[in-house]
């Protein structure tokens, strides 16, 4: 592919990565003004972009969809697999990877706190580090959930309509009428008059 760069094979799954990722070093250092920094945050940057494919990949091998390759661009990467066998299979899939994004974000949130205490080098370490795990974790998940063009919006929140759908059919069969064929109609009919003429006949003879 034009402008990727093949970074070799992650879990037997091929990962290419586009130019435009780069450019994440040059607005985090005009944000930080810290070249260091820059450089850190930009390494935790590619980190919270693989773990948001990644975590597509994980959902679709659990629902037993092959998985094709990764590609990683500047505000998003791009998760090939086979089609899902179901609408809810494509549904998880595409959440796979926001789920992802929320299980680094709580980790960063939970390890934060002890990190606060420790030395002065590893905080300047840690500092852009969580900054690109916490808030600019939450722009991406924004950006990924928006319904439009390749982002996982546009198959995320089919999640809606589907759910409605499900719960329709379970209420429709919940309160399903059994229809009888005329035939086992005027079985349980005559059935029904034979018992009360029975009993009919019990309280005459009672009196």
């Amino acid at each position: 592919m034009e402008n990727y760069w093949h970074l070799g094979r992650w879990g037997r799954i091929p990962v290419s990565m586009h130019w435009t990722v780069l450019l994440i070093f040059p607005w985090l250092f005009l944000w930080l003004n810290d070249w260091l920094a820059a450089l850190i945050g930009s390494g935790a940057y590619f980190l919270l972009l693989l773990a948001h494919e990644f975590g597509h990949a994980a959902v679709a091998r659990w629902r037993r969809v092959a998985v094709d390759g990764i590609t990683l661009n500047g505000l998003h990467g791009e998760t090939s697999h086979a089609y899902p066998r179901s609408t809810g299979d494509d549904i998880l899939i595409a959440w796979g990877g926001v789920a992802a994004q929320v299980l680094v974000l709580l980790l960063t949130l939970l390890a934060t706190p002890w990190i606060e205490f420790s030395s002065h080098a590893v905080w300047t370490v840690a500092a852009p580090v969580i900054m690109v795990f916490t808030r600019w974790n939450l722009f991406l998940m924004v950006v990924a959930l928006l319904p439009i063009g390749p982002m996982d919006g546009r198959r995320a929140w089919a999640v809606i309509p589907w759910l409605r759908q499900r719960f329709r059919r379970r209420g429709s069969s919940g309160g399903k009428v059994v229809k009888l064929d005329p035939a086992k109609r005027r079985a349980l009919q005559q059935q029904s008059e034979k018992a009360a003429a029975d009993i009919l006949q019990k309280l005459g003879k009672k009196k």
